[in-house]
């Protein structure tokens, strides 16, 4: 079997997306089609058919329809899944698992959306890049700051968390 690289952009549908007034372009793949290699392209995509590869719509919407089977890795701006998907989903502002929708995989997103009714086999990963920063900066001290000394504590315990466990009390 032999890779191929497929770069969606020619055969185009204009689709309303719920405004009468806004337009968007997207390509569909259908419910017959199968497709082994990467696609990449410049709009938003539908699969309602097969594919397995990769797929890197990084400032695109990328939809898993209710009979689309996805085996590759996801990269898409939103990504929305309806049928199955095996690979890496990597949005970079939202992924939904829609009640239909099947992954098996790890989502990295900084919102993620798992409807009731949905399957989903992985880890999340939720963390917002500019959030890191300030998270880093929490556990650290401050420049010219001292740490605390460990301090004894009433039940022979020391303030660090080092030492013998206090007794448990029975309500």
């Amino acid at each position: 079997m032999s890779d191929t690289q497929t770069t969606m952009e020619s055969d185009t549908t204009t689709v309303p997306d719920g405004d009468s007034q806004s337009e968007s372009e997207s390509a569909t793949i259908g419910n017959s089609v199968k497709i082994h290699g990467d696609l990449s392209g410049k709009e938003d995509l539908v699969i309602n058919g097969t594919v397995e590869g990769t797929i890197d719509f990084r400032e695109h919407d990328v939809t898993v329809g209710e009979k689309g089977k996805v085996n590759a890795n996801v990269t898409a701006k939103n990504i929305i899944i309806l049928g199955e998907v095996k690979g890496e989903l990597r949005g970079s502002e939202q992924v939904t698992i829609k009640p239909s929708g099947r992954v098996t995989g790890d989502i990295r997103a900084p919102r993620v959306v798992l409807n009731d009714g949905c399957q989903f086999k992985g880890l999340v990963d939720m963390e917002d890049k500019p959030h890191a920063a300030v998270e880093s900066r929490v556990g650290s001290i401050s420049p010219g700051a001292k740490p605390f000394p460990d301090r004894k504590l009433a039940a022979g315990g020391v303030a660090n968390g080092q030492g013998p466990a206090l007794p448990r009390r029975k309500l």
